[in-house]
């Protein structure tokens, strides 16, 4: 099979490595079920261990990234991904309103062009697409390591064969058939195929070294005891004693078990010899001839017990494939991942899943006691992960990163016809700015205001702002409009006092919105870009005790949102799904005390209790609100203690 090779149009062997910083947003520090105070010397003790992590961003970026950490590299025991499928798949989630309301969300605009990106040119560049991350995910397993790949009908017999390349024919271990979600067909309706009913899971092995633990199922009915003969096509050799009579297992076959076993069986009655010619049952004493037919034809045969587990094989559709505690469409099945991770990794083991979605990998992998790695492109994938976990009572810290950099070019909307410069200059156009040359991070000018664009390809960073700041204030310009796409996770409205303080330029950050990548509603110029949500929160300080309330919370343009959501919100509170404060910010933001809503209990606390300070001082309290579209928004207030 070294031979076989699975060929496409602009197939490319040679993987781009691009090795980028993870920044840090957010440091969790404790479960929700054990919400609590951490000091600041427990703080600094935690900083030096492992952190599990949530890694928001294009994987491709960061299976490479990881790849130059060496506490990853080389050391991941497995990896689980359920990538995309097929060009079909629904992308929508639901997400609740409120404490009772339910609204389906769209995928957000980084979300949508990476998914067009993938199928841009068809098949060809989906398989591309697998072939340039799959490949480098090799590299950060162990030598012991394994690898899970779901995928349904569409194209799993085609990523069977780019595993094949990429670990060896030698390397493949099974195919597992798992339950989908199958679709209602009424009987009188016409059918041109049989309803599919599961899909495929390929495990592969980085090398020979790689084991199976043993994992059993429990079996849905009970089974009757019984009696089976005791040769099989392998087993323990030639003849053995049973009962004193020395016996030859047929032709081509042998007996399962050693001398020792079948002793040690007859003296616990689960061995016997049954005459072959009448069908007597010799179970005590040394066996001469068969006292019924006085015939010398014995065969042996061992008891078996009724069972209620027994060793999975490769059909797992005694389980459920898939989900649906979350709102994602393909929620992978906690059950299915609980096989996976027992049967390819030990307690203590890294386990990473590059197709994060719903979290299923991680939540799982940390009940189970096993490090983990997950990641995302979606922000509100990453947000539900976090949630999620935080559900989880035993949960261990585990740190929220995103990638410090991107490739500005990798990926530039359709209508830009591939060039940056275009890219910019249609932007512009949308806003109703005219463009500026001469400048690095001023991009247009709109009335007296500068106009920096942001990527398409990646969320903006405080740093991107701040060059653009820099420029503004040498350029004589008071006031400055970002536009973006996404946002660095944890950027917060302290940066608008802060342009004003250190540069004397009123910022405003505005929101790409996703019709801009709908002609229709360019051509129709019904593109509006809105500012970010505002965030109101009051500190309550008594001695060495501080309370953090929220006061008020702003969708801009409330008028745009669509009206099934507008419809369904009550007040301003109904717009959070979840806020979290760090007590004592330092420019991470450590998560020591969250409230949010879920399924089974929709309400949402207003306030914190009393948190406690072990010594007097200035302080400074980071507030974190992120909104049912999963975007945050952050506050900073300061607090003297007496």
């Amino acid at each position: 099979m070294d031979d076989a090779e699975l060929k496409w149009k602009n197939k490319n062997t040679q993987i781009e490595k691009i090795s980028l910083p993870f920044q840090k947003i957010e440091e969790v520090n404790l479960s929700n079920a054990a919400k609590g105070t951490l000091l600041p010397e427990i703080r600094e003790t935690e900083e030096a261990a492992w952190k599990n992590k949530l890694i928001w961003g294009d994987n491709k970026y960061i299976i490479n990234s990881l790849l130059k950490d060496e506490t990853v590299a080389g050391k991941i025991k497995l990896i689980y991904i359920d990538p995309p499928f097929f060009t079909g798949t629904n992308m929508n989630i639901n997400i609740s309103i409120g404490s009772k309301a339910e609204v389906t969300k769209e995928p957000s605009a980084i979300e949508e062009v990476a998914y067009r990106n993938m199928w841009k040119e068809g098949v060809s560049s989906f398989l591309q697409y697998m072939y340039e991350r799959i490949k480098p995910m090799r590299d950060l397993l162990s030598e012991d390591g394994a690898i899970y790949v779901r995928f349904d009908y569409h194209y799993a017999h085609y990523i069977k064969l780019i595993l094949d390349e990429i670990f060896g024919y030698e390397n493949f271990r099974n195919e597992i058939i798992i339950n989908r979600t199958r679709k209602n067909v009424m009987e009188s309706q016409t059918q041109r195929v049989f309803p599919t009913a599961t899909d495929s899971l390929f495990l592969y092995a980085k090398s020979e070294s790689a084991l199976l633990n043993q994992v059993v199922k429990k079996m849905s009915e009970k089974r009757e005891a019984f009696w089976r003969h005791m040769d099989d096509s392998a087993g323990q050799g030639g003849p053995k004693i049973f009962f004193g009579k020395q016996l030859s297992p047929p032709v081509g076959k042998h007996f399962k078990y050693s001398q020792e076993k079948i002793n040690e069986m007859i003296s616990e009655g689960k061995l016997r010899l049954k005459c072959k010619e009448c069908g007597y049952e010799h179970t005590k004493g040394e066996w001469r001839k068969c006292p019924k037919c006085k015939k010398d034809n014995p065969k042996p045969e061992y008891f078996v017990a009724e069972k209620e587990h027994q060793l999975i094989d490769t059909n797992w559709t005694d389980i459920p494939g898939y989900s649906f505690s979350t709102g994602y469409p393909t929620e992978n099945s906690e059950q299915v991942l609980e096989r996976v991770i027992l049967a390819s990794s030990k307690k203590g083991d890294v386990v990473a899943d590059f197709f994060g979605g719903s979290g299923t990998t991680a939540a799982v992998a940390e009940k189970l006691d096993r490090r983990w790695i997950t990641c995302d492109i979606g922000r509100f994938s990453i947000h539900t992960m976090r949630k999620r976990l935080l559900e989880i009572p035993t949960c261990q810290p585990f740190e929220v990163l995103n990638l410090g950099k991107y490739e500005r070019q990798q990926w530039i909307s359709e209508n830009t016809k591939g060039d940056y410069n275009s890219y910019i200059l249609f932007i512009l156009q949308l806003y109703g700015s005219k463009p500026l040359d001469n400048f690095s991070f001023i991009h247009g000018k709109k009335g007296s205001k500068a106009v920096h664009i942001g990527p398409i390809d990646s969320p903006i960073l405080k740093e991107e702002i701040w060059n653009a700041l820099k420029e503004c204030k040498s350029a004589g310009f008071g006031d400055l409009d970002i536009l973006g796409w996404e946002w660095e996770l944890g950027l917060n409205d302290s940066i608008i006092k802060e342009a004003k303080d250190e540069f004397n330029v009123s910022l405003a950050l505005k929101v790409i919105p996703r019709e801009v990548m709908d002609k229709r509603a360019t051509d129709a110029g019904d593109v509006k870009f809105y500012e970010l949500a505002y965030l109101k929160a009051n500190l309550e300080a008594k001695k060495l005790n501080v309370k953090v309330k929220l006061d008020k919370f702003i969708i801009p343009n409330v008028d745009e949102l669509p009206k099934e959501i507008k419809e369904k919100v009550k007040s301003w509170m109904d717009y959070i799904d979840y806020w979290a404060v760090d007590w004592d910010f330092n420019g991470t933001f450590h998560n020591e005390w969250q409230t949010y809503r879920t399924k089974k209990d929709s309400k949402l606390e207003l306030e914190t209790p009393l948190h406690e300070y072990n010594k007097k001082g200035k302080r400074k309290i980071q507030i974190k609100v992120i909104d049912i579209f999963g975007n945050d928004t952050s506050t900073v207030k300061e607090v003297s203690l007496a």
